[in-house]
């Protein structure tokens, strides 16, 4: 890839997590920490990483990418729990440090192993319903109404997020496609999201978030299973088309669920 091109796709990705950064964290505090983590599971982070990813490697590349990725996203849940336990007992840095730690200890060995897409998605349904379970406990019900939003921190975070998923991109097509995929679903956007929730809005409203975003992420889960998939058998563009879609009607779905509950 040219230069020109390299620096286009570095500002589209960091554009796109820093937006997502923003406006999930404003759809959180405007709308419900429910419908806040339902939104965290549109693509807007990974699409654009496979987008780029497709017009440099081959079928095989982007299919084992997307497997490994459903493999680092099982991790994610992990990360998503650990968080909504942290938060009850830490500061916003270190429940932060804390998911982070999480995510670490399971996705780094799951890096190295054998990325069967199926295999990955029963084990991400695995971690999923663990940790629901586990942060049942830890979320409080009532909602809170939240502070004014401090759009100024919160788009500067935003903005940081961007330039490290730029980063991240840069340096995934590099490390071959399972680590590609694991790295490429770290969650970055997420760190922001629920780091910039806990800092303005308080820890109820933040692990309240983490613990709907558990629900959210199947969307992700769906988008790299299409993904991993119809690569190799319907085309590259096409099951990319696929697993967006896929994923889109995910979110609308869960969103749909969860407007009906009961508040």
């Amino acid at each position: 890839m040219s230069d020109a091109g390299q620096w286009t796709e570095f500002a589209i990705r960091a554009a796109s997590t820093a937006f997502v950064v923003v406006f999930v964290a404003w759809i959180a505090a405007r709308l419900g920490p429910t419908i806040g983590g339902v939104v965290i599971g549109l693509p807007i982070v990974l699409a654009p990483g496979f987008f780029f990813m497709l017009r440099e490697h081959s079928a095989d590349f982007v299919a084992a990418s997307a497997s490994g990725a459903i493999f680092s996203l099982a991790a994610t849940q992990i990360f998503l729990g650990a968080f909504v336990v942290a938060s009850t007992r830490l500061g916003a840095a270190g429940a932060t440090a804390a998911a982070i730690a999480a995510w670490c200890v399971l996705a780094i060995p799951l890096a190295f192993v054998p990325h069967d897409p199926f295999v990955g998605t029963a084990l991400f349904a695995l971690t999923t319903l663990l940790a629901r379970l586990v942060g049942r406990r830890f979320v409080d019900p009532d909602r809170r109404a939240p502070s004014p939003a401090r759009w100024s921190l919160l788009i500067l975070r935003g903005i940081a997020a961007g330039m490290l998923v730029g980063c991240v991109t840069f340096a995934a097509s590099r490390l071959g496609a399972s680590l590609a995929g694991t790295l490429l679903a770290f969650p970055i956007g997420f760190c922001v999201i629920l780091l910039s929730l806990r800092l303005d809005h308080g820890a109820e409203i933040a692990g309240q978030t983490a613990h709907a975003g558990l629900v959210g992420v199947v969307s992700l889960a769906g988008f790299c299973l299409a993904l991993a998939v119809t690569s190799q058998t319907i085309g590259q563009w096409q099951a990319f088309g696929a697993a967006l879609l896929a994923s889109l009607a995910i979110t609308i779905a869960l969103t749909v669920i969860a407007q009906r509950r009961p508040t």
